[in-house]
């Protein structure tokens, strides 16, 4: 079908050449027979200017038939035929081999090899020479009728000229079939290119229709005034766009957040999860989530945006759902963590007091259940005292100051506990000072914490704890390690969730509010064991913006 359409397409351009090329020819006869004061009323001028009509008349047929064949090699041959036939007649009438009007052959060999490449210069040059050498020697011979009026006459030469005629004539026919056929194979070769790469062009369009229409993400591109220029099918849903209504039109028409969003950009510049807020015509609110590229061509310029989003309503509406789903988990945890706790202490108290409604007669038997009392009331109040820090921290209240000095202070409060005799707790530091911007008091109860977990853990160990402080470009980094024995790999997934313990005594809820602050202030936690070995709890926090910080 390609093909077919193509070799109608030379057709077509032969047809316009044969026009032309013949206004030329009736042009310039009648100026020279004007010049020249011929007489133009002899048979021999008629059949002339009737063999130029004639062909006029036909290419006129042979444009009306174009889109009618079936056969357009077939036609082309036809005209090629009868333009050599037109071209033997013309050479007959204006002198036979000594004619001016040679030259139609080669420019039928040339139109042979346009339309039909090799084969047809190969076969139309072989013709030609033919059809030339025939007319010349039927000529010459007088073999033929000379039309009255006829100037030239074929057989008035002599053999000599003729042969010098024919010569230059076959040679130039020769020499024109061997150029013809070269260009026929160059555009043999070039069609066959062509029709490769646009197959390739037309396959790859198709592909690029069929992932655009098969994407579940809006897809828009924009020119450089911001302009649609196409969207695709999951965009006019997302939009609620009519069809046919959006390419033309400002994208501000169609979302006006997406469009300020892309303002706020360099031409250059992609941009990422990029979300913003459309109201439909509708009143309905869509949450959507934008990716931004620039649109380039093969030479690197600029000439639009395209747009990549998706709809992210549903996706935020699960989202509150999971967290109200945790919340939720969160909550019974806490719960069943808070009856557990209370049960032990409220137990023992129960226990002293029903001992004590008894009338114990002994002072000290009395003495060791009211201290029973007020050890459980104070764990009580502790365990009211941590869950109100976990699930109803204060506001932090951020100050900038020496990292180094604040751990330098905790530990020397921190090795006053009785709980520390018999660890030894070090300190190394290589930067001094570190300044950070922080809640001091946050901070210290963070390094308590891990602190007495780490004495703990030492205590059952190697009886060493390490506090090592450093810095790194963007970040404070605080590493307490122990030797102790280490924490098992089923518990440490869970160490810092709340009411999870490993020690007995514990509330569960130490590490859960460790958490919370170093998160509170933009920083991580993390931690290494290794069972027999000890753990090692690390953490990092920001310092803060360049113009705060002191080298």
């Amino acid at each position: 079908m390609a093909e077919s359409a193509n070799l109608k397409r030379r057709v077509t351009y032969l047809m316009l050449f044969r026009l032309v090329l013949i206004s030329l020819v009736m042009g310039s006869t009648l100026l020279i027979a004007w010049l020249g004061d011929v007489d133009l009323q002899t048979p021999n001028a008629y059949l002339l200017l009737g063999i130029i009509a004639a062909t006029y008349l036909l290419t006129i047929i042979y444009g009306v038939m174009i889109n009618r064949v079936r056969n357009p090699l077939r036609f082309a041959y036809v005209q090629i035929g009868i333009d050599l036939c037109i071209a033997t007649l013309l050479v007959h009438v204006t002198g036979g081999a000594q004619s001016a009007y040679t030259f139609f052959y080669p420019v039928s060999i040339i139109g042979a090899a346009t339309v039909r490449y090799r084969r047809g210069a190969v076969v139309t040059a072989l013709t030609s020479v033919g059809l030339y050498a025939a007319i010349s020697m039927l000529g010459w011979f007088e073999l033929l009728p000379i039309p009255e009026g006829q100037r030239i006459l074929p057989h008035e030469m002599s053999a000599l000229v003729l042969a010098r005629s024919m010569g230059l004539n076959f040679a130039a026919f020769g020499a024109v079939g061997f150029l013809a056929i070269n260009l026929g194979g160059q555009l043999a070769r070039t069609s066959a290119s062509l029709e490769s790469e646009r197959t390739a062009a037309a396959d790859l369009y198709t592909l690029h229709e069929d992932i655009v229409r098969g994407l579940t993400s809006g897809l828009i591109t924009v020119d450089a005034r911001g302009t649609v220029l196409t969207l695709n099918q999951a965009a006019r849903e997302i939009l609620m766009v009519p069809a046919g209504a959006a390419p033309g039109r400002p994208l501000a028409a169609l979302a006006t957040p997406m469009a300020e969003a892309l303002d706020a950009l360099d031409p250059r510049e992609s941009a990422r999860r990029i979300e913003v807020d459309h109201t439909l015509e509708s009143g309905r609110t869509l949450h959507l989530g934008i990716t931004v590229s620039p649109l380039v061509d093969h030479t690197d310029r600029v000439h639009g945006r395209i747009i990549n989003f998706q709809d992210l309503s549903e996706m935020r509406e699960m989202e509150l759902q999971v967290k109200q789903a945790e919340r939720l988990a969160t909550i019974g945890t806490i719960a069943a963590g808070v009856a557990h706790e209370l049960r032990n202490p409220l137990a023992s108290i129960s226990g002293s007091i029903e001992l004590l409604r008894s009338g114990a007669e002994d002072p000290a038997d009395s003495a060791a259940l009211m201290d029973i009392v007020t050890r459980e009331v104070g764990r009580l109040d502790a365990l009211i005292s941590e869950l109100l820090e976990y699930t109803n921290p204060r506001p932090r209240q951020a100050v900038r100051f020496d990292l180094v000095e604040l751990i330098r202070e905790t530990l020397r409060v921190f090795s006053q506990d009785k709980k520390v005799e018999g660890v030894s707790v070090e300190l190394e530091t290589r930067d001094q000072p570190i300044h950070v911007t922080a809640d001091p008091a946050k901070l210290r109860q963070v390094l308590w914490n891990l602190l007495r977990n780490a004495v703990e853990a030492a205590r059952a160990g190697g009886g060493t704890v390490a506090v090592e402080l450093s810095r790194s470009q963007e970040q404070a980094l605080i590493d307490i390690s122990d030797d102790g024995p280490g924490i098992a790999g089923d518990a440490v997934a869970r160490i810092f969730e709340p009411f999870y313990t490993t020690r007995s005594g514990g509330t569960g809820l130490g590490l859960a509010i460790v958490r919370n602050i170093v998160s509170d202030h933009g920083g991580d936690i993390d931690v290494e064991t290794e069972v027999g070995r000890g753990s090692r709890f690390s953490v990092s926090l920001p310092l803060g913006e360049p113009a705060e910080r002191e080298d």
